[in-house]
């Protein structure tokens, strides 16, 4: 992927892919260890990187650039590689998601069993971890851009950004990239619950 998009307009997708997979990686790690400790400082670091997941998804508006649509006539315009490009990113972004919202499930599933919750709690900690991801998002995405790194050199900084800077735009958004965990979530939820039908009828 390096290879493919490093001299084009999708650049960034490389860095942004290598973030996406650190939650995952972190999660798998998490449901590994027997370390209650270890699982507490890796669930921390998960949840600092998780937004790195939907974040992708708002990686669209980079297609953009690549001016695959005339307005004036209406037509697309006949570019591979323009057209590969787009195929890159929704694959990157279909998959990732896919896979890092899983992981979502089966930390929560996790949670569920070593602290004894009820679904509705876990249900709760599902959108609290969302809320928390889709401010991140807005951090990540609108003005100043912040990044992960920027967690560890300006803590404080990064943290007055979040939840004490606000605007009704800001809150809108928000509010938004909440409906889009809500709405991967209830996807993904209904899919698994269609196979395990599937499987019991058989």
């Amino acid at each position: 992927m390096i290879f493919i998009t490093w001299s084009t307009h999708f650049n960034f997708l490389a860095l942004n892919t290598l973030l996406a997979y650190i939650p995952i990686e972190l999660s798998f790690q998490i449901q590994r260890t027997k370390n209650h400790s270890l699982q507490i400082g890796l669930a921390f670091l998960w949840l600092l990187f998780f937004p790195n997941i939907p974040y992708l998804a708002t990686d669209i508006i980079h297609t953009d650039l690549l001016n695959l649509y005339n307005n004036t006539t209406g037509m697309s315009v006949e570019s591979v590689r323009g057209w590969g490009l787009i195929f890159i990113l929704f694959l990157v972004a279909f998959s990732y998601i896919n896979w890092g919202f899983t992981e979502l499930f089966s930390l929560a599933e996790l949670a569920k069993q070593k602290l004894k919750l009820r679904n509705s709690v876990m249900c709760l900690g599902l959108c609290f971890v969302s809320l928390l991801s889709s401010m991140g998002m807005y951090a990540g995405r609108f003005s100043p851009r912040l990044h992960s790194k920027h967690f560890f050199m300006e803590p404080l900084r990064v943290l007055e950004i979040i939840f004490l800077q606000w605007s009704m735009k800001k809150a809108e958004l928000i509010i938004l990239f909440f409906l889009l965990h809500v709405g991967i979530m209830g996807t993904l939820y209904v899919t698994r619950k269609s196979k395990q039908s599937s499987i019991r009828e058989n």
